[in-house]
């Protein structure tokens, strides 16, 4: 997605003392006995950190934990676009991180909810020159678990879509006789079930049986 770009982060770019990024990445899974939404975030920041960031869903700003230490290994280049193409965006996470393990494996990662942060910090401070617009909000549509053999790496490869998939859902109400009679009686899909097993005869006599 395309964010609209802070005046702070204009003025920083244009000084060209230099760049250095981190990135975040929010959940909100569910909880598998109650169905409680929870969150977590992770961060290839060093450290934990509290950051104030954008928020994908309402656009106001929210403090936030992101849990650093190499919970976050790597994330897709994200493509800035303005168009509703589906955006596909892959992130690895470190599967030996206790936090990574209690989200993917502790609670409910399907169809989670994503946010994926871009912050861009002061070369001299060390800070973050400005609060980290959403740079993609999207789903979780696939979570696998690699357990690596002797000698190899594994980890958590999620693979996220954008929400502008949610446009290419087919709503069945639409197709359902019970749901169109609601509608001042409209019958059109009353046979619609049987219809198709029907037998049809245009311009020939029917076969006795």
């Amino acid at each position: 997605m395309r964010s609209d770009v802070d005046a702070q982060t204009i003025a920083y770019l244009n000084a060209r003392k230099g760049i250095i990024t981190r990135r975040f990445v929010w959940m909100i899974g569910k909880d598998r006995t109650t169905g409680a939404e929870v969150s977590g975030g992770f961060s290839n920041w060093e450290f934990n950190v509290d950051a104030e960031v954008i928020s994908g869903q309402t656009r106001l700003p929210v403090v936030r934990t992101y849990v650093g230490l190499g919970s976050l290994i790597d994330v897709d280049d994200i493509a800035l676009v303005s168009d509703l193409s589906i955006q596909t965006v892959r992130i690895k996470l470190s599967q030996t991180n206790a936090s990574v393990n209690n989200m993917i494996r502790g609670y409910d990662a399907r169809n989670a909810k994503v946010e994926i942060h871009y912050g861009l910090l002061d070369l001299d401070t060390r800070k973050l020159v400005a609060r980290p617009l959403p740079h993609f909000v999207g789903i979780v549509n696939k979570a696998p678990v690699t357990r690596p053999k002797t000698g190899s790496s594994g980890g958590v490869a999620l693979e996220c879509v954008s929400r502008t998939r949610e446009l290419t859902i087919i709503n069945p109400a639409k197709k359902s006789d019970e749901t169109q009679k609601l509608r001042s009686g409209d019958r059109l899909r009353q046979y619609s079930g049987v219809a198709g097993s029907w037998s049809i005869y245009w311009g020939e006599k029917k076969q006795d049986q």
